[in-house]
């Protein structure tokens, strides 16, 4: 009898399990299976995963099996000989989870404002390497968080470019004559075309079951939008924060005093300004 693999379009094996994002294709082939054989699909929720007709591709002798995710839940999925006898199909079963797709808050609101920044500001999983760690970059979300909650609530926000500022929007769009404070934001809800591109990557990167990263990439932007919509976290330091800088930013003024680097950013406190809690 003989047996054949199901493998990815690159050639690797489909293992027995399978986690998809409600939206997410899934394309799959069969090798040296001649048309006499008529492959067909057998899906236990069809409203889960929803299978395209398979195309066989005479010249290769291959048959090529396209599924769509259409919403979460879990299903099984056989490909077998709807014609012909005697071929063994691996996996036998395939088990494909499907999980719902992430979005960031709608980027009019405050939420989905500070949703942004964090993700623009960290180091994302392709560029933290080994090194990167989804608890630092919580702990260092929090830590931007609580800088643009002291600027708001110090008694001159325009120290920070931002003279008269009643909400985190006036803190984060700050500029003056060209100079800004956050990179990018100061025409917000405009984003320069790689950020807003990156952001994007971010996205689709956690909503594709298939990357070999989605699990770092949903945790990146989890985060994100959990820390945007909690309360205000504690300040890790006694006077409070009130500035950071990434590794590409130049060394703030002389007032302010290095706190702790943290996942590439450099936190500050200030000389003369305190925390108001």
């Amino acid at each position: 009898m003989p047996t054949v693999q199901i493998k990815f379009p690159h050639n690797a094996p489909v293992p027995s399990t399978l986690t998809l994002v409600e939206g997410n294709r899934l394309r799959v082939k069969i090798e040296a299976v001649a048309k006499t054989y008529k492959l067909g699909t057998r899906i236990d929720a069809p409203s889960i995963l929803a299978a395209q007709p398979p195309v066989h591709n005479a010249r290769a002798d291959s048959w090529q099996f396209d599924f769509v995710a259409q919403q979460p839940g879990l299903t099984k999925l056989s490909i077998v000989a709807v014609q012909g006898t005697g071929l063994s199909v691996m996996p036998a079963a395939i088990t494909v989870q499907v999980e719902k797709s992430i979005s960031l808050p709608a980027e009019s609101t405050t939420e989905g404002m500070l949703a942004r920044l964090f993700l623009a500001e960290n180091t994302s999983p392709a560029l933290g390497g080994s090194s990167w760690r989804i608890e630092d970059i919580r702990t260092s979300m929090q830590w931007m968080r609580r800088v643009i909650e002291n600027r708001l609530k110090s008694p001159n926000p325009g120290d920070f470019m931002a003279r008269g500022a009643t909400s985190e929007k006036d803190i984060v769009m700050a500029n003056d004559r060209g100079s800004v404070q956050f990179h990018g934001f100061n025409l917000y809800p405009t984003l320069p075309s790689e950020m807003a591109g990156n952001l994007q990557k971010y996205l689709q990167n956690a909503n594709n079951g298939l990357h070999p990263q989605r699990k770092a990439y949903l945790d990146f932007v989890q985060a994100a939008i959990d820390i945007a919509q909690a309360p205000v976290p504690p300040d890790p330091t006694s006077t409070g924060l009130f500035g950071w800088k990434t590794n590409e930013a130049p060394q703030p003024g002389p007032e302010f005093r290095e706190h702790k680097t943290l996942s590439g950013n450099t936190f500050y406190t200030h000389t003369r300004l305190r925390k108001k809690d």
